[in-house]
């Protein structure tokens, strides 16, 4: 029994040894679809976008209305500063969702999935002040609404990076 002699012989045959689940099955694991991954992404950047982009330009034209129906307090003029900063945050991000959208037929590394551990961030935190919020009594009409719209964001985030870990790990299997 002779094996390969050089490297190159014994990487060729290294590539075709298909990995097992047990000494006589090979492992059948059904690939994803990367169009699928990448439809849930694209579906979740312009969903982001859209909310995101129609809260900043709430807060950048009526701080103050948004204020009172969010977190029902009166703002202040400094208050109202703040919050056209933070409307400008938030166009911001949808701005990035509505670009990485636009740009999920471009190479790898600038796919939209590259967006996404950002948002798992922006909606983690934005549920953990909102819960915070409702769990020190603040009482706004709109408070448990946003607190569904991140969690909802926040799960699909979570998801859309766990199909792409794991498309990517078959794929580092299969290679």
């Amino acid at each position: 029994m002779a094996g390969p002699k050089s490297q190159s012989e014994r990487a060729g045959a290294r590539s075709s040894i298909r990995h097992m689940t047990s000494i006589t099955t090979p492992l059948d694991a059904p690939r994803q679809d990367p169009r699928t991954r990448e439809r849930a992404t694209a579906h979740l950047l312009a969903v982001t976008s859209v909310v995101e982009g129609g809260f900043g330009l709430a807060l950048l034209v009526a701080p103050v209305w948004v204020a009172r129906v969010l977190a029902g307090v009166h703002a202040s003029p400094e208050l109202a500063s703040v919050l056209r900063v933070a409307g400008g945050i938030a166009l911001t991000i949808a701005a990035w969702c509505a670009l990485g959208r636009l740009s999920e037929t471009g190479p790898p590394r600038s796919r939209p999935l590259d967006l996404v551990p950002g948002l798992v961030v922006y909606n983690g935190c934005a549920v953990a002040v909102i819960a915070d919020a409702l769990l020190r009594g603040v009482r706004a009409p709109l408070l448990g609404p946003a607190l569904a719209v991140h969690s909802a964001l926040l799960v699909w985030c979570i998801v859309c990076l766990a199909r792409e870990h794991t498309a990517r790990a078959l794929a580092r299997r299969y290679d």
